[in-house]
C-alpha cells in the first residue's frame, strides 16, 4: 500500500467530503447534519445504501429487510447524538446486510484488468475467493507547491467484494468505494488526497492485459 498525503490544518476536512447517500444540502435533523459534516460516516451511509438495495433486490422476502430497516433508522441510528454512536450504529447494521449478500450471490466474474477515466487510472486483478487486488492513482499536485510526480497519488491494495460493491478503508482517513458495473467501475472516494483532483467517476475498462499491476 503506497499513498503520499500532505495534510494542511487550515483545510477543514469536511470540504473533502463526499456527499452521502441524501441530499446534504436538504438535510433536516441533527443526524443527517452529523453524517454531512464527516466524511468517514458519509463513507458508511453512502455504502450502507448500496448493501440496503442489493439486499432487496436479491432477497426472496425484501419486505422483511426493508421492515429491519426502517425499525434501525428509528430505534437506533436516528437515536445518536455524536459522531461514535452512528459509527458503531452503522457498522452493526453493514455487518448484517453484508451477511445477507455474501449468502445469497455468487461471485463469478473477472473484473480484471486497467480501467480509466479522465481523473486517473485503476488497475484491476481478481485474486482466489471475493479479493481483488487494486491499483488506483490520480492525477495532480501532492503538495502545497503544487509538485507533481508519476502516479504520486496512489492508494493500492487488497479489497474484498461483497455482491457489485468492494470497500477500501485506511482508518477512517482515506475511504473508497469500488462499484464494479459492466466493463467499467464507479468509484466514490473520501478524503484520500488534499491538493490533487478527486478519484472518484467512472473508469472505463480499456485493456484486460494486467501486466502493469506491480507485484
Amino acid at each position: 500500500m503506497m499513498r503520499i498525503l500532505v495534510f494542511c490544518i487550515f483545510l477543514p476536512l469536511v470540504t473533502n467530503a463526499e456527499p452521502a447517500s441524501f441530499n446534504c444540502k436538504k438535510t433536516i435533523t441533527t443526524v443527517e447534519n452529523i453524517i454531512c459534516t464527516d466524511s468517514h460516516l458519509s463513507f458508511l451511509d453512502n455504502l450502507l445504501s448500496r448493501y440496503y438495495k442489493q439486499s432487496i433486490d436479491i432477497s426472496p422476502n425484501s419486505q422483511s429487510i426493508k421492515d429491519s430497516q426502517r425499525q434501525w433508522l428509528k430505534e437506533i441510528r436516528n437515536k445518536c447524538l455524536d459522531i461514535v454512536c452512528l459509527k458503531s450504529a452503522y457498522n452493526e447494521r453493514l455487518a448484517i446486510l453484508k451477511t445477507i449478500l455474501l449468502s445469497k450471490m455468487a461471485n463469478n466474474a473477472d473484473f480484471t484488468g486497467i480501467y480509466e477515466s479522465k481523473n486517473g487510472e485503476l488497475l484491476i486483478e481478481k485474486l482466489p475467493g471475493r479479493k481483488i487486488k487494486f491499483d488506483l492513482f490520480v492525477f495532480g499536485p501532492y503538495d502545497k507547491n503544487k509538485s507533481f510526480s508519476p502516479k504520486s497519488n496512489q492508494i493500492d491494495g487488497e479489497i474484498f467484494l461483497v455482491g457489485d460493491t468492494a470497500t477500501y478503508n485506511e482508518d477512517g482517513d482515506c475511504n473508497a468505494i469500488f462499484i464494479f458495473l459492466n466493463n467499467s467501475i464507479h468509484v466514490i472516494e473520501y478524503g484520500c488526497w488534499i491538493y490533487a483532483i478527486s478519484a472518484t467517476g467512472n473508469y472505463k475498462l480499456k485493456s484486460k492485459n494486467i501486466g502493469l499491476i506491480h507485484k
